[in-house]
């Protein structure tokens, strides 16, 4: 089919595409005409763009991508620059990841066209519209942010999910008939070599991966005093916003301080460096709680045992399937004895290694997709 022929399917991105919005382009890219409107912010928390399948729109507005008030302004622009770009493009389709794209699309299905479908993928719950209780004013912004996305969910006709747990947010405001699950698992075609890389990449020291953005510092600084002194060594790798451990891995000879990193060409690079993956996170915010990170899919891939916070949807999962131990998110003390553990109790390590090889063939992502596809396709 011609692509004059095809369907306009447009992503609405309040950032640059990160992987798993990319794996959802890919999936797409032959069967529609594809777009991508994308943010951004000006920082080093952006993902590298490299692939040519659809036409692109960066939109290039400065905004603090840590504080969501400072962001009003920004947020406001990027909607007006955002929203101009929608009317020139007519979208059959629009696929959005947050809140603040649900608005402009939404306005776009009410102002200019009824019949576009609109998809709203869920892979996170912004603390704003989260049960956890909230001081004055946020409070009065929560309610107000819960209340305008109970309406705009009347637009959406497609939601998609990383988490079944998120669904406890939408119960009783969304008609589960639409909804599909995708499990954040990775394109296994990066990992194709995974086992080369590994012979490559073999290591004395035990070494423990910190994998993605460099966000919850308290739960990295524990493990960095976990660490002192047990001869182990730490590589982290991922954007983070200010110097904190950059400038510490100066200072601790046992840090690797990768930085920022190209995820389609370094991940399966990255993790073959590693012994185990740390995925603790602060516990005590509803949205972690309830949340299923790409780490856990990618660390069985790798086959590498997962460090989580106890009392979490994730720390569920990884003790029923056996591949990780799960923590106190505030302990630096149970994160030693967990480390200690895993690097000198070896029928332990194995016995989660071969769990994470159980795991790999129902963890497939290729009739996830498929399913996915269809239900899309099925809009029209």
């Amino acid at each position: 089919m011609e692509k004059s022929n095809q369907k306009k399917y447009t992503f609405l991105i309040n950032t640059t595409p990160p992987p798993r919005l990319i794996k959802r382009m890919d999936l797409v890219k032959d069967k529609f005409d594809l777009y991508a409107i994308c943010w951004d912010k000006g920082t080093d928390e952006k993902f590298d763009f490299k692939r040519d399948f659809c036409k692109k729109e960066i939109i290039n507005i400065d905004a603090d991508n840590s504080n969501p008030m400072k962001r009003l302004i920004p947020t406001y622009k990027f909607s007006q620059k955002a929203y101009k770009i929608l009317e020139r493009i007519k979208p059959d389709l629009i696929h959005v990841q947050s809140y603040d794209m649900l608005e402009i699309a939404t306005k776009y299905k009410k102002n200019n066209d009824n019949k576009v479908k609109i998809i709203y993928e869920v892979p996170d719950i912004h603390r704003y519209l989260t049960d956890d209780k909230k001081n004055f004013p946020m409070n009065i912004v929560s309610s107000i942010l819960k209340k305008r996305e109970n309406n705009m969910l009347a637009f959406v006709d497609l939601m998609i999910m990383t988490s079944m747990k998120f669904w406890e947010h939408f119960d009783g405001k969304y008609s589960k008939d639409n909804l599909v699950f995708m499990p954040n698992i990775p394109n296994l075609e990066l990992f194709k070599d995974y086992d080369k890389l590994r012979v490559k990449n073999q290591h004395d020291t035990f070494t423990v991966g910190y994998i993605g953005g460099l966000r919850y510092l308290n739960e990295l600084k524990k493990l960095v005093k976990a660490m002192e002194g047990l001869g182990m060594n730490l590589m982290m790798a991922g954007f983070e916003s200010g110097t904190y451990f950059k400038e510490l891995a100066q200072t601790k000879d046992f840090i690797e301080y990768r930085g920022k990193f190209y995820y389609d060409d370094e991940i399966a690079e990255l993790y073959s460096k590693c012994d185990c993956i740390f995925s603790v996170y602060d516990a005590s915010m509803k949205n972690v709680r309830i949340a299923l990170p790409n780490k856990l899919y990618e660390s069985i891939h790798a086959e590498l045992p997962i460090i989580v916070a106890r009392d979490t949807y994730l720390s569920e999962v990884v003790n029923e399937w056996n591949v990780g131990v799960a923590v106190d998110h505030e302990s630096d003390e149970e994160m030693r004895n967990v480390l200690i553990k895993l690097r000198d109790d070896q029928s332990f390590y194995h016995s989660l290694q071969e769990n994470c090889r159980k795991m790999q063939s129902e963890l497939n992502p290729q009739k996830n997709n498929e399913r996915l596809l269809k239900r899309i396709e099925n809009l029209f």
